[in-house]
Formats: structure tokens, C-alpha cells, sequence
């Protein structure tokens, strides 16, 4: 511990005031050789004021653990030229999160401490690393073999349950959803929100479809849908999250992700790839559209086919017709032949058989004669005895001996089983008829 007692006119020419010692310092930095330099860092941080831009720069390892941090500053003389540059080059403003190249200048002020002062910028490095990034998620991909996975599944030919990743109220989604319902086809459209750029979006859309995945089984097709903005806007649909997820997904993914120019690798991993959410809508209404056309063209050609095998089969009929007619022709005319020869043959054959049976007649006439008055008289005894039987056996008789005939419900009744308590009974006898409904039934046992 320095010893308090010293003199301090011993050291007045070995120490001076802080601000000294800094303007030592900021002399030492203007003075350096070699500056200024193209540096390559991250925005960490973006904020403008009254004209001027300031920038907090980042250099991180691979772990994503930062190793060296400044502040940055364009001021408002080359602020909005050099931001004009930087969005011609990569379609859109400097902001946080990209990666730059800068031509800056060290700054030292004894107040403010330790700035880069922005001179320049490149903004081709910005897109040489978005590209460098975008051909390192693409080889991943492919050696992951998930670059054609979503490939293999096919939209069905009438999808009209649809679930949609994209966020609420989001300008893209209300046309997607305005397209489908000015169709008049009644789609059932689920949201699955996630933000839809930034940082925080591959985190936020692997999300939504793993959320899809959990209930597949109610949807026909995914759509991932986003309206225009700039490159780096749109930048986050490179990114191996969202491409992994949409590779991943258990049912067809439409991608429809900014303008008709864009192209991500969302649009190359997944089932479908449209140009617009307004294509989405499109493609979707479109399969509808198809699959009527291919049942009208499957009912033309069925008719065409029907009326075809109705004119072949007609003139079939009509071949088979003259053929029939001819040979029933032929047929006709052989047959009256035969027939005209068959007559005469069987008009001599009569002929000769009745004059063969004439001969024999005469001598069997007498014994016939015979025989038949013989055979009379045995019929008229036999009819005698009959007509005896017959009138012993006349119902009549009977019934004027003073027996009855039971009868039970216009049937004759012979046993006493067939009769039940409560039947309607009737007792026919030679001079009228009693009716009557049976109150007991008694039967004798057999012996």
C-alpha cells in the first residue's frame, strides 16, 4: 500500500491528470500507421438519430460465444449513402443479425472512449455469406438424405383439409385465405402460428410443424405460406430448422414463400413449390379443378366408348341377321324338300297298310262283335254293384239313421284331439244343422 506520508512534489513530473493520458492515447491511435481497415463482423446492434446510424459490432467463434465487441458509427454525412449502397446490393437495410464487411476508421475520444468510424461498406461479402451459408445448409441436407424426402409424398387429388403455417394477420396469409374462399370450394384451414422473420422465426415455424405432425392424421396437406419482403427479410427460409422441419413432415408441404423472383431452400425441400401464397390458393384450387376435368373426360370417353360398342354390336346383329336369314332360307327350302318326299312316302305306306288291314278286318269281325257284347254285359253287372255300394254309402243315409257329422270350422272333425276348449263346433244331421262352441273336452284313454 503506497505510504501516505510521501511527498507528493517528488512525483509531480511522474503522473498526470486522466484526460492527459487519453489524449496521449487518442494522439497514439491517429497517429498509427495502417488505418484505416476492411474489418468483417456482425450487427449485434442497429439504431438511428437525428441522422446519424450507430452500430454495435460483434465478432463471435464457432460456438457463438463473442470474442470481441466495439461500437460503430456512420455518421448522417455518409449514413443514408452508404445504406442506400448496402440495399441495392442486398435488397434491403442494414439491420440486426447479418453479417458485414466495413471500411472503418478508429476513433478515440477521452469522453466517449473507443469507436470505429464507418467510412465504407461491401455489401457482396453480405451476400457471399448469406450464399455460403445457404450452400452449407443445402449439403447438410443431402447428406442427411432429407432434400427429397417431402418429394415422396403426393397432394391428394382433393385436399380440402389444410393445415397452414404462417403468422396471423400477416398480409399473405389473408390473400391465401380471401383466394380460397371467393373458390366456393369449402376448405377447412387450420393456423398453425409462428413468426415469419427474424431470428427467432426457424425456432418458432419448427415449431408449428411439429405440432403438425403430432395430429397428420386430420390434415391432407401443409402449406407454408409467407408474403414478399427483401432478401434478408426473407433470409430465414434458408435456414436448416425450417428446411429440416418441412423435410421431416408427414404430409405434403406446398411452399409458398415471397415473390415470383424468390427461391429458398423451403421451396427445394418441400412436396410442392409455388411462387406466392396466392399460388398456394392457386395450386390448391387448381386440384379440384383437375380432378372435374378428369371425371368429365372419364364420362366422355365412357359415352364414346358406349355409343362405339353399340355401333359394332348393331352391325354385328345385322351381319348375323342376313347370315341367319340365308341359311334359314336354305334350311326352309332342304326341309320342303324332305317334307314334299316324307308325304309321298307315307301316303304309300298308309295306303298299303290299310289295304293289308282291310283284309284282315273281315275275318276278325264276327269274333270282335262277340267279344264286345260279351264284355258290355260284364260292365253293366259291375255298374249294378256299384250303384248298390255307392247308395249304401250315400252321407244321407246315414244321417237318417241318427248320426251327425261334427264339424269344426266348415272341416269335418274325426278324433276328439282336434277339438279345444272354446272351438265353434257344428253337429250336421239329416234335417238341419246345431252350432255350438265347446266348453269341455274330455278324451278317453286307449286301451
Amino acid at each position: 500500500m503506497p505510504n501516505a506520508s510521501l511527498d507528493t512534489d517528488a512525483f509531480r513530473e511522474e503522473y498526470v491528470k486522466l484526460s492527459a493520458y487519453l489524449a496521449q492515447v487518442q494522439g497514439l491511435i491517429e497517429d498509427a500507421e495502417g488505418l484505416p481497415k476492411w474489418i468483417v463482423c456482425e450487427l449485434a446492434k442497429v439504431s438511428w438519430s437525428r441522422g446519424h446510424c450507430y452500430l454495435e459490432l460483434v465478432e463471435s467463434d464457432p460456438a457463438g460465444n463473442p470474442v470481441a465487441k466495439a461500437r460503430g458509427t456512420i455518421w448522417s454525412y455518409k449514413a443514408s449513402v452508404l445504406n442506400n449502397i448496402f440495399r441495392l446490393g442486398t435488397g434491403d437495410d442494414l439491420r440486426e443479425g447479418i453479417k458485414v464487411m466495413l471500411y472503418v476508421q478508429v476513433q478515440f475520444s477521452p469522453v466517449y472512449g473507443l469507436s470505429l468510424n464507418v467510412l465504407d461498406l461491401n455489401p457482396s461479402y453480405t451476400l457471399g455469406d448469406i450464399e455460403a451459408q445457404r450452400r452449407a445448409t443445402i449439403q447438410r441436407l443431402q447428406k442427411e438424405g432429407l432434400m427429397e424426402r417431402n418429394k415422396e409424398l403426393e397432394v391428394p387429388a382433393l385436399p380440402y383439409r389444410i393445415a397452414v403455417v404462417s403468422a396471423q394477420g400477416a398480409a399473405g396469409y389473408g390473400d391465401f385465405m380471401k383466394h380460397l374462399s371467393d373458390s366456393g370450394i369449402r376448405f377447412e384451414v387450420e393456423l398453425f402460428e409462428a413468426a415469419m422473420q427474424g431470428a427467432d422465426a426457424p425456432a418458432s415455424i419448427e415449431k408449428a410443424f411439429e405440432s403438425i405432425n403430432s395430429r397428420a392424421h386430420e390434415f391432407d396437406a401443409a402449406v407454408l405460406i409467407r408474403g414478399g419482403g427483401s432478401n434478408l427479410d426473407l433470409v430465414c427460409f434458408d435456414d436448416y430448422l425450417i428446411a429440416r422441419s418441412i423435410a421431416l413432415c408427414n404430409l405434403p408441404v406446398i411452399s409458398g414463400v415471397g415473390h415470383e423472383r424468390d427461391n429458398h431452400i423451403c421451396d427445394d425441400v418441400a412436396s410442392v413449390r409455388v411462387k406466392t401464397p396466392t399460388g398456394a390458393a392457386d395450386f390448391l384450387i387448381q386440384r379440384f379443378a383437375d380432378a372435374s376435368e378428369t371425371i368429365l373426360s372419364l364420362e366422355q370417353r365412357l359415352s364414346d366408348a358406349y355409343s362405339e360398342i353399340l355401333e359394332e354390336g348393331s352391325a354385328v346383329l345385322d351381319r348375323l341377321s342376313m347370315r341367319l336369314s340365308s341359311a334359314l332360307g336354305r334350311f326352309a327350302e332342304s326341309r320342303a324338300v324332305f317334307l314334299k318326299d316324307l308325304a309321298h312316302r307315307i301316303s304309300e305306306a298308309v295306303s298299303m297298310n290299310c289295304f293289308r288291314q282291310e283284309m284282315h278286318i273281315g275275318g276278325f269281325e264276327s269274333s270282335l262283335r262277340e267279344a264286345v257284347n260279351k264284355r258290355i254285359m260284364q260292365e253293366e253287372h259291375r255298374l249294378d254293384r256299384m250303384q248298390v255300394l255307392l247308395e249304401g254309402a250315400d252321407p244321407t243315409r246315414i244321417l237318417y239313421k241318427g248320426y251327425g257329422i261334427i264339424l269344426k270350422d266348415g272341416v269335418k272333425v274325426t278324433a276328439i284331439e282336434q277339438i279345444e276348449e272354446g272351438s265353434r263346433i257344428a253337429i250336421m244331421m239329416c234335417d238341419g244343422k246345431v252350432t255350438f262352441t265347446a266348453t269341455a273336452v274330455t278324451a278317453e284313454k286307449k286301451r
